[in-house]
C-alpha cells in the first residue's frame, strides 16, 4: 500500500517527484546529506543552508565545550517517523538517535578531535570517522534538521498534484529555527494516514544502505593507496612480502586494518586526505538513485522487471 494508490494518483514512482510512501512499512531508503551538498535544486539549497547553520552552531558549542547547549541541540534529533524511511518499526530500537543513544552520541561528538578542529564540516562525513554512526543515524539527523523544509515541500506536492492529496492540521515538534537557533513546534497541514502524519522526501536525495556502507571501505582504500603507501615513516616498520623486500599494498593493509579510529588518525596526519578523497573519488561517483532502483525497494520488484 503506497500513497500513490491510496489517493488514486494514477502515477508510479517514475512520475512522482518524491519517494512513493509505503504506508504500513518503512521504505529502506535513507536521506543522504552528500547528495544534498552537491545539489543545485533551489529546494535542496534551502536544506543545505539549514544543515550548515545547525552544524556550525553544534561545532561552536563543541569547541567551547558547552555541554548544556550540545545536549539541547541533540534533544531534537529523535527518529523522524513521518517520512516512512529507514527501518521497519520492528527494527527501530538501536537504529536511530533515540533516547538511549543520545548520551553516547553526544559523548562521541564532544570527544571528537576532528570536530573540535573543524576538520569535519559536513554530516555526510560523520559515518567515516565516528563510531556507532551509520547511514541510518545520519539520515535521521539530517531529516530532523531539514524537517521544516520537507514540510513545505510536502504541502506544495499535495496542492499541485493532479489528484489533490488531502491534508489536515497536525502538531509537529522539533522544527529547527535557523534564525533563532532553537527547536520550535507548531501546527501545520500534512497528509495523514490512520492518524499518523506523512512527510514527503524528494527522490533525488535518498540512497540505499548498501551504497552508504561502501563509503568507509572506499575511503580506506583511497587513503592506503594515495597517502599511507607514500608515507615513509608509516611504512618503515611494515613487514614486506614483495621481491627484494618491496612493501606491497596488502602488507600495508595488514599492518593498518580498516577502522574508524585509524581514519581519524590519518585525517589529522593528512589534512588534505578528506578533501582529495571527496573531490577526486567520491563526488564524481555521487548520483541520485534511478527510478528503477527506487521502485525495486518501494514496490518490491526486481531491477530487471523495472527496467
Amino acid at each position: 500500500m503506497n500513497i500513490s494508490n491510496i489517493y488514486n494518483l494514477g502515477l508510479s514512482q517514475s512520475k512522482l517527484d518524491f519517494v512513493d510512501v509505503k504506508l504500513h512499512k518503512d521504505n529502506k531508503l535513507f536521506v543522504d546529506p552528500r547528495l544534498i551538498e552537491i545539489s543545485q535544486n533551489p529546494l535542496v539549497v534551502k536544506m543545505q543552508h539549514n544543515l550548515k547553520v545547525f552544524l556550525a552552531e553544534l561545532l561552536d558549542n563543541i569547541k567551547a565545550d558547552n555541554k548544556k547547549n550540545i545536549k539541547y541541540l541533540m534533544s531534537g534529533l529523535g527518529e523522524p517517523k513521518e517520512t516512512r524511511l529507514g527501518h521497519s518499526e520492528k527494527n527501530f530500537d538501536g537504529n536511530s538517535v533515540g533516547d538511549k543513544l543520545k548520551p553516547k552520541f553526544q559523548s562521541a561528538l564532544s570527544d571528537s578531535v576532528l570536530l573540535k578542529y573543524g576538520v569535519l564540516n559536513n554530516l555526510g562525513d560523520f559515518d567515516l570517522f565516528i563510531d556507532d554512526i551509520g547511514c541510518d543515524r545520519i539520515s535521521d539527523i539530517t531529516t530532523k534538521i531539514i524537517k521544516s523544509v520537507l514540510i513545505e515541500y510536502t504541502q506544495d506536492q499535495c496542492l499541485k498534484s493532479s489528484t489533490p492529496i488531502p491534508m489536515i492540521e497536525v502538531h509537529q515538534k522539533y522544527l529547527f529555527d535557523i534564525d533563532k537557533l532553537r527547536w520550535t513546534e507548531k501546527k501545520v497541514n500534512l497528509p495523514v494516514y490512520l492518524g499518523k502524519p506523512i512527510i514527503f522526501v524528494p527522490k533525488d536525495i535518498v540512497r540505499r544502505k548498501n551504497d552508504a556502507n561502501s563509503n568507509l571501505g572506499s575511503f580506506y582504500r583511497y587513503a592506503i593507496r594515495n597517502f599511507i603507501a607514500n608515507d615513509k615513516e608509516l611504512i618503515e616498520d611494515v613487514k614486506a612480502t614483495g621481491k627484494n623486500d618491496l612493501v606491497l599494498l596488502r602488507d600495508i593493509k595488514l599492518a593498518y586494518p580498516s577502522s574508524k579510529e585509524s581514519s581519524q588518525k590519518w585525517l589529522i596526519r593528512f589534512p588534505k586526505l578528506l578533501v582529495d578523497y571527496k573531490s577526486n573519488f567520491l563526488n564524481p561517483k555521487l548520483r541520485p538513485l534511478t527510478d528503477d532502483e527506487i521502485e525495486a525497494i518501494v514496490y518490491h520488484i526486481a531491477l530487471s522487471e523495472a527496467s
